[in-house]
């Protein structure tokens, strides 16, 4: 029976580890027994315990693609990595020592390729020191990341906030310009009213044919009034 660690250790150092062998224990049968039985038995029974997902690790670290990595994610100190620091403790101007430990690479660079013409087999202390180096500045510049994962998240809700403020603003405009149409329209409603009143000489027929076209024309103008205050009052 295939032993589950043995074989996860096996795949520690493969990029792209094939699937463990106990995947072939999984069965329809195994998993349908598996619903079956409680998850305390599952681990005894030498089959089953295979199918029951392990816990998540709550500290230290873990196995992944031929690599470590950390529960708890933080950036892990030189010492951690066994890399000698090369700047010193506590506060420092990040700035200097980034300039400081570039103009140590070019000065490094030129001793290995005079190493290179003098002593090629000596090559391999000043390529380490050129890596110590490199690894140093990229911790410091890793120490940014906090500060630009704060700024990138400020910028993103400023956007949003410029946006909505846009937004808002539009639609305020909007309902201006349907404030003074409905005025506009109560004024056209108003004249015409004013201009289709029939005189009561012109007769009586005929007086009765323009009132009652002049009740249609307001009747309409009434529920083209309704409807635009409703859509002011729902922009509100």
């Amino acid at each position: 029976m295939p032993d589950q660690s043995q074989s996860a250790g096996q795949q520690l150092d493969a990029s792209y580890p094939a699937p463990p062998d106990y995947y072939a224990l999984f069965t329809d049968s195994n998993v349908a027994r598996l619903a079956s039985t409680e998850a305390e038995a599952a681990l005894d029974d030498a089959e089953l315990k295979f199918l029951v997902p392990p816990e998540p690790p709550l500290s230290g670290s873990y196995a992944g693609f031929g690599r470590l990595w950390q529960v708890q994610d933080r950036l892990p100190t030189l010492a951690e990595q066994n890399i000698p620091q090369l700047y010193s403790e506590g506060p420092i101007d990040r700035i200097t020592e980034l300039k400081r430990l570039n103009h140590s690479i070019l000065f490094e660079f030129l001793d290995l390729v005079d190493v290179l013409i003098k002593d090629p087999s000596q090559f391999g202390a000043r390529t380490e020191r050129i890596r110590d180096i490199l690894v140093n500045a990229h911790h410091l510049i890793n120490e940014y990341r906090g500060h630009q994962a704060k700024e990138t998240l400020k910028l993103m809700l400023q956007q949003q906030i410029d946006a909505k403020r846009e937004s808002t603003r539009a639609t305020l405009e909007k309902c201006k310009e349907l404030e003074l149409e409905v005025e506009r329209l109560r004024q056209e409603a108003a004249t015409v009213d004013i201009h289709t009143r029939v005189p009561a000489e012109t007769g009586a027929t005929q007086a009765k044919d323009e009132t009652q076209g002049s009740a249609d024309s307001n009747a309409i103008s009434a529920a083209g009034l309704k409807a635009i205050l409703e859509a002011v009052q729902a922009i509100h």
